[in-house]
């Protein structure tokens, strides 16, 4: 049997058809014109950008391509993809004929780009530039028994004064997020550009004076300050801890010895998956004005199955502007969304990399020390970013 061979000028030809096929059908090197526009904060006028940097990083590959600003509208040729765009930098505006700087950021995650040309749009964040107390340490994965049952009690948050003086825990609250990190609904109305919404609140007591903390140093609030090692040896002794949640007329322990953090709001069951999400704020009006004032009721569709069920509920919510830190925790598999303004975290950290991931338990999340004064005192890592931030799945600074 003889086999007939194509002439070699068909042969190249064919050849070169196929390249050429293959070039077209590669979806990675079509370019897109992407139009991103920023948009200026809320009630500012005169608005001058200085310093703005643009990030785009593809999800699936981890390309960044970074750029800069100079107006409200900046092109940009991107490949096709899947993006997450960061903006960070600073303004000048104008307000009572006077000009003022500030710092601004902005993030979306998930932008779809594709096509010839694209355009996206973002809002711009102002900053708060208040120091104060930042969250160092979340532990809020619990520990198992020896047994492999699952023990909750030995939760506990780390926070440091991240600042050059004497701050007083008096009057701090520290918040955990109605909304889910794992589950991104459309809620009506949204306030998150504007304010924080809280499934439970709670406040440090005091005077005001009553709980002085040098700079560089923390206090610990536990979910209960007792020697957890009595009744697990997986865990740790928190008695030494400043602060304690406590709730009457429940199955819970309290530490006489340790001050009872005061409930504004539903009682502090940390989610022990990192679901939620935590902020910490000063209250700059009465308690009781608080809760007369800030009621937040929403509502919002859930889908289950192809049919739609009106949801709604009544929380409280407590304005970005009293927040002084957040972090948002969710698990790497099941994690859809930020719920805080990108102003107070654009980003996001874990413990855990799928939803019921046992290997989470005995770990927290921990801010990276950024630099050590003369003294030995530590300044943590700030950029408003969780992401960048935080060391994930770290052991517990106070397991010993």
């Amino acid at each position: 049997m003889r086999i007939k061979l194509l002439p070699i000028y068909l042969t190249i030809a064919l050849m070169a058809l196929l390249q050429s096929c293959s070039k077209d059908d590669d979806s990675s090197s079509k370019e897109t014109a992407l139009t991103l526009t920023l948009v200026n904060p809320d009630d500012l006028s005169s608005v001058a950008f200085s310093e703005i940097s643009v990030s785009f990083k593809e999800r699936n590959t981890g390309k960044i391509t970074q750029s800069k600003a100079v107006s409200n509208t900046l092109a940009v040729a991107l490949s096709e993809g899947s993006y997450e765009i960061s903006v960070d930098g600073k303004i000048k505006y104008t307000i009572d004929g006077n000009t003022i700087e500030a710092t601004v950021s902005s993030y979306k995650e998930s932008v779809l780009v594709t096509g010839g040309s694209a355009a996206v749009s973002l809002n711009l964040f102002l900053k708060t530039t208040q120091s104060d107390f930042v969250i160092e340490e979340v532990f809020f994965t619990g520990t198992r028994t020896p047994q492999g049952k699952q023990y909750l009690g030995d939760k506990y948050f780390k926070i440091h004064n991240n600042t050059d003086k004497v701050l007083y825990a008096d009057g701090l609250m520290i918040a955990q997020s109605e909304f889910m990190t794992t589950d991104k609904q459309e809620y009506t109305p949204n306030i998150m550009a504007q304010s924080f919404a809280a499934s439970a609140v709670a406040i440090v007591p005091g005077n005001g004076t009553t709980y002085p903390i040098a700079p560089g140093e923390f206090f610990v609030i536990a979910d209960d300050a007792i020697d957890h090692k009595e009744y697990n040896s997986a865990s740790m002794d928190l008695r030494k801890a400043n602060f304690e949640f406590y709730t009457e007329d429940a199955d819970d322990v309290d530490n006489p010895a340790v001050p009872n953090m005061e409930s504004l709001f539903s009682s502090m069951v940390i989610h022990n998956r990192g679901f939620k999400s935590f902020v910490i704020a000063r209250l700059p009006i009465t308690k009781a004005k608080y809760l007369t004032d800030y009621t937040y009721d929403y509502e919002y569709n859930l889908v289950v199955g192809g049919e739609s069920y009106p949801m709604g509920e009544s929380v409280y919510s407590i304005p970005n502007t009293w927040i002084v830190d957040a972090v948002n925790l969710s698990v790497e598999s099941e994690f859809q969304w930020i719920v805080t303004a990108p102003s107070l975290d654009k980003g996001w950290t874990y413990c855990g990399k799928v939803d019921s991931d046992a290997t989470r338990y005995g770990k927290s999340v921990r801010r990276k020390a950024l630099s050590t004064t003369s003294n030995g005192k530590k300044i943590l890592k700030d950029t408003n970013n969780s992401t960048l931030d935080f060391s994930p799945e770290v052991k517990p600074s106070l397991m010993n």
